[in-house]
């Protein structure tokens, strides 16, 4: 579809959380190139020992092509379905770098089939370790604390919610707090899907700019380009 047209954009119905995350991350090269990669090989192991479920599993696992080193997963490897001699197995190697479940679905594909959701894998709501109380060097929205672990927890707790609801206002009436939920964020988001496109396609900053009346396309590139690496997952957590 062209990026130009706003038509194809507007879903109907209207995406949910785990849609908006899969329209992110199937604009990831990184995402497109593993795919590639990985359904070349998927095929060339089924040409040789047949499809599942009929499929020769025995023989399937001694090849080496079924395989990818645990230590190219990094942080994710914790999420990494169970392998053997520090490997597993390529459909676990993709679900567990990009968060999915089960086979890992063609970025082609513009959305799940009715009736059918994509399934992804949880997403961990973590609380980031920080030495200082406010960062200004922090991504807008953010906020981070610190708690002193020598001594009672449930007041600096009290203590943290407070400050944590006090920010949250303050941002809300300033305009500068990101949507809280997918309803909310998806204009934003329809517009980075048609940069992003813009992008792929060729077109020039200029040219972005002026037919989605941007005042800063640059900046707003790298936001939406940032959604397909790593900020799909936290629309995962989104309400």
């Amino acid at each position: 579809m062209s990026w130009r047209d706003a038509g194809p954009y507007a879903f109907d119905p209207p995406l949910t959380g785990a849609e908006w995350a899969w329209q992110f991350l199937r604009r990831n090269p990184g995402y497109q190139s593993d795919y590639a990669w990985f359904i070349a090989t998927w095929r060339a192991l089924e040409a040789d020992y047949g499809a599942p479920p009929q499929r020769d599993f025995f023989r399937w696992r001694q090849d080496p092509r079924a395989w990818r080193a645990e230590t190219e997963l990094g942080a994710c490897a914790a999420d990494a379905c169970p392998g053997e001699a520090d490997q597993v197995l390529i459909e676990c190697w993709m679900g567990a770098k990009w968060g999915v479940r089960k086979f890992p679905p063609d970025p082609a594909l513009e959305r799940p089939e009715p009736g059918v959701e994509l399934d992804w894998r949880e997403q961990a709501l973590a609380v980031r370790e920080v030495a200082a109380i406010e960062d200004p060097s922090s991504e807008p929205g953010t906020l981070t604390l610190a708690f002193d672990l020598g001594l009672p927890l449930a007041a600096q707790l009290d203590d943290a919610r407070v400050r944590l609801v006090a920010r949250r206002r303050a941002l809300e009436r300033a305009g500068a707090l990101p949507e809280r939920t997918v309803r909310a964020a998806g204009p934003r988001w329809t517009c980075w899907l048609r940069l992003l496109d813009g992008a792929a396609a060729g077109a020039k900053l200029d040219e972005l700019a002026a037919a989605l009346r941007l005042d800063d396309a640059a900046g707003e590139l790298v936001k939406a380009r940032a959604m397909t690496i790593s900020g799909y997952r936290r629309i995962l957590l989104m309400d």
